[in-house]
């Protein structure tokens, strides 16, 4: 039996197919790890594509759904489909039940519910949790999103952008008020962001639910930027009878182990 010979014309067609494939990706890349929406200048000069090849490509990204152009439409940033493919990563069951085992650890030793947050656009979505056996604890539904401006996950993101990147997400004030503690207004939450970033971690008493109390550190990825949060929370006056510092060092390993079991699994 003969075998079949590709012809030179095939062999270019698979080289030119990956080599968009390359491009695409490495656009892809570029718009997710930036901190605010691109332009197609820093997209062609991140990339060292030509802006017509750059162009081609983000449309077709567009019309795809894996990006959005912003409100002005001058803009390139991930879509809605693109954060939801990060999600399914994070919780691929290999990356998940390492994550899990740590926030178990967490809650056994230190007595409250815990949660795995992420940014979801404007909002936190709750991706993993492990509850404490306490009787009295505040039940919350995986892939439940709240919001940024009085949670403590929600502040601790917010804490890592700038200060026009917080208006983007934030839009007009006053903000929502859910408890007479709720900040609605920037002035106030500036000065809130400016004390999560000198601290490290970031605290939410009663100001989105009357009673409870919310810690949240960061879990930090390769580049040094929080892409998730450990959070713990439970009722006012059981957390009030510890330390903060009871807390922020449990939470704090968590969130090292779980950066430690990302690496690994990357690797």
């Amino acid at each position: 039996m003969l075998s079949r010979i590709t012809p030179p014309s095939e062999l270019v067609d698979e080289s030119a197919k990956s080599s968009m494939a390359e491009k695409v990706l490495l656009i892809l890349e570029t718009i997710a790890h930036s901190e605010f929406p691109l332009t197609l200048e820093a997209i062609s000069t991140s990339t060292n594509l030509a802006k017509p090849t750059a162009f081609r490509l983000l449309n077709t990204l567009v019309a795809h759904g894996f990006i959005e152009r912003d409100p002005n439409g001058r803009r390139f940033q991930p879509s809605s489909k693109l954060r939801i493919l990060g999600i399914n990563i994070l919780s691929v069951d290999s990356v998940r039940s390492q994550r899990v085992v740590v926030m178990k650890r967490l809650v056994e030793e230190i007595g409250e519910t815990c949660n795995f947050n992420i940014l979801d656009g404007n909002k936190v979505m709750y991706l993993d949790r492990v509850e404490t056996s306490a009787p009295i604890r505040l039940h919350v539904d995986v892939g439940m999103r709240v919001p940024l401006h009085c949670t403590a996950s929600g502040k601790l993101f917010l804490s890592g952008m700038t200060e026009l990147q917080v208006r983007r997400s934030l839009g007009n004030e006053p903000f929502e008020s859910y408890t007479d503690k709720t900040v609605t207004n920037y002035q106030k939450l500036f000065a809130e962001l400016e004390k999560i970033r000198e601290d490290g971690y970031a605290l939410d008493e009663s100001a989105f639910l009357e009673g409870f109390i919310g810690i949240a550190v960061p879990v930090i990825n390769s580049k040094n930027k929080t892409f998730a949060s450990i959070t713990a929370h439970g009722p006012s006056s059981r957390m009030q009878e510890n330390s903060i510092e009871f807390y922020i060092r449990p939470l704090q390993q968590a969130a090292r182990d779980i950066q430690d079991s990302l690496s690994e699994t990357s690797t």
